[in-house]
């Protein structure tokens, strides 16, 4: 009678690794269902936010975002020209498929890593540069403020940017902007419900 012997740990790993093939699919596809409902999600606060609702109405609208005090809109202020839709570059990169890519395990065992690329801070902010300053983000702007409020006349202009809206030499009312919260809380938004919706962790 012959006596076999088998390494315990060449089995462990074989174990290991048949689980993980089993396991890897149906968490992968855990992970993409997830982003893909998370994602529709963050699309819709995105279009009902008042900042987007507001620059989408153009030059005519009304400050729905209350970033003005309620006097003119964020399109004229802004300075967007006259048929600039804004909005669509930073749709079309939040509508675009979120990668998500595999990890190395470590040392852990039983365990599958995805790491799920959203949208960055970078990315955003060279999809919405500001019509008149080089460098900066109007996107960035709403959060953390816009100066020349007090020097803002919103009135027809055939020298404007957008038809309307001045800016004049001199200080013709008092108050500041008031930034809001805007890409940044959405992004933020879209990372929770990711993570809410995956069971496994």
């Amino acid at each position: 009678m012959a006596k076999i012997s088998i390494n315990k740990s060449k089995l462990d790993r074989l174990a290991n690794k048949t689980i993980n093939e089993m396991v890897e699919p149906a968490a992968r596809k855990m992970v993409e269902k997830a982003v893909q409902e998370s994602q529709q999600k963050m699309l819709k606060e995105f279009e009902s936010h008042p900042v987007t609702k507001e620059i989408e109405m153009g030059p005519e609208g009304y400050n729905a975002s209350g970033t003005l005090g309620g006097y003119g809109n964020l399109y004229s202020f802004i300075g967007f020209e006259e048929g600039m839709e804004p909005i669509a570059p930073v749709r079309d990169l939040l509508s675009q498929a979120i990668k998500i890519k595999r990890l190395p395990t470590g040392s852990r065992k039983l365990m599958v890593n995805f790491l799920v690329e959203l949208p960055s801070k970078e990315e955003i902010a060279k999809k919405s540069p500001m019509p008149w300053q080089n460098g900066r983000s109007w996107t960035t702007g709403i959060e953390q403020g816009i100066s020349g409020l007090n020097s803002y006349l919103n009135k027809e202009s055939f020298t404007s940017r957008s038809g309307y809206g001045l800016q004049t030499k001199k200080a013709v009312r008092s108050g500041s902007f008031s930034n809001t919260k805007y890409l940044s809380m959405i992004l933020k938004g879209l990372e929770k419900n990711i993570r809410s919706l995956i069971k496994w962790t």
